[in-house]
C-alpha cells in the first residue's frame, strides 16, 4: 500500500483549488495590461502542469519520510515547505509571463507574498481533509 494512487488524487485537488487562486490574483495585480485574462491564463495553465508534477514529488517526499511529528506539526511542516517551492514557482511564472510590464517584478512578488498566505491557509484546511480521508489507502 504505496498510496501513489491517493498522491495523484490530492494533487488534482489541490491544483484545482491553488490554480484558481493564482489566477484570481494575478487578475488583480496586473489588471491594467490589456491582455490580462490571456496571461493570466497562461500563469495559471503553465503553474498547472509544472506544479503537479513538482506537488506529487512532494507528497511521495513526505509520504516516504519516517518522522514521530504530530499530524497537525506535520501538515504544518509540509504547508511550509510546499508554500516556499510553491511561491517561487509562481513569481518565476508570472514575471517571464509579463515581462514587458515595467513593474512585473513587483507584481509577481506581489502574487507571490498574498499567496503565501492564502494558500497556506487553503492548503493546510487540504491536508485536514485528506487526513480524514481513507481514499487510496486500501
Amino acid at each position: 500500500m504505496d498510496g501513489r494512487k491517493r498522491h495523484i488524487a490530492k494533487t488534482l485537488t489541490w491544483r484545482i483549488v491553488a490554480t484558481a487562486t493564482t489566477f484570481a490574483l494575478t487578475m488583480i495585480f496586473f489588471r491594467e495590461d490589456p491582455n490580462a485574462t490571456a496571461k493570466a491564463s497562461w500563469v495559471a495553465g503553465i503553474e498547472s502542469l509544472v506544479k503537479m508534477v513538482i506537488y506529487y514529488y512532494h507528497e511521495r517526499i513526505w509520504f516516504n519520510a519516517k518522522t514521530k511529528l504530530s499530524s497537525r506539526l506535520r501538515h504544518l511542516l509540509k504547508t511550509i515547505t510546499w508554500r516556499f517551492t510553491a511561491s517561487l514557482t509562481t513569481f518565476s511564472i508570472a514575471f517571464l509571463i509579463f515581462r514587458e510590464d515595467p513593474n512585473a517584478m513587483e507584481k509577481a512578488t506581489g502574487i507571490a507574498l498574498v499567496e503565501v498566505f492564502i494558500k497556506m491557509l487553503f492548503y493546510y484546511l487540504h491536508e485536514r481533509v485528506w487526513h480524514t480521508s481513507k481514499f487510496g489507502l486500501n
